[in-house]
């Protein structure tokens, strides 16, 4: 009995170790391949190696490094925030291009609430002048939908990878 005892310690030991190395063998490739495993945290932020991903009370996403030092602020989309974190810690620079289109959709996105509500408020009063803030919203919506759809191209470039 005493026997059994001893060998069964040593099983979750050694099995303990194996998946160990076989985890680290496997985050070691995906970075080869320039993906950085991210790792969910207890408050909802995202780590992804030495930066971590946060959604602030204000719908924007920052960037911080292992110091809590915010690196990208002000960040539209959790896609846009998880590329450019994972590439932080490739080494990598920031895409200012990525960014840019990030910038660009929230702008979208607030000039398109913003027209929507004059042409609401402006359908009673002046119906010219809603139809225009109407279209002026349409436009920024497939501004803001093709921004979108670039960061996600993007993001699924990067999601194929896993």
């Amino acid at each position: 009995m005493l026997l059994l005892k001893i060998y069964m310690k040593k099983v979750p030991e050694q099995l303990y170790k194996q998946i160990a190395k076989l985890s680290s063998e496997v985050k070691t490739e995906f970075r080869k391949k320039g993906i950085v495993l991210p790792v969910k945290n207890v408050d909802g932020s995202i780590t992804l190696g030495r930066y971590r991903v946060t959604k602030h009370h204000n719908s924007f996403y920052a960037i911080e490094n292992k110091y809590g030092e915010v690196v990208v602020d002000r960040i539209n989309l959790p896609q846009t925030a998880a590329i450019l974190a994972n590439s932080l810690e490739l080494g990598r620079l920031i895409d200012v291009q990525l960014l840019q289109k990030d910038r660009t959709y929230g702008y979208a996105l607030f000039e398109e609430t913003l027209y929507k509500r004059y042409a609401e408020k402006n359908m009673k009063k002046d119906e010219d002048r809603a139809q225009v803030m109407l279209s002026n919203s349409l436009i920024n919506r497939n501004k803001k939908e093709v921004c979108k759809r670039d960061i996600l191209r993007s993001f699924e470039k990067l999601r194929k990878f896993v």
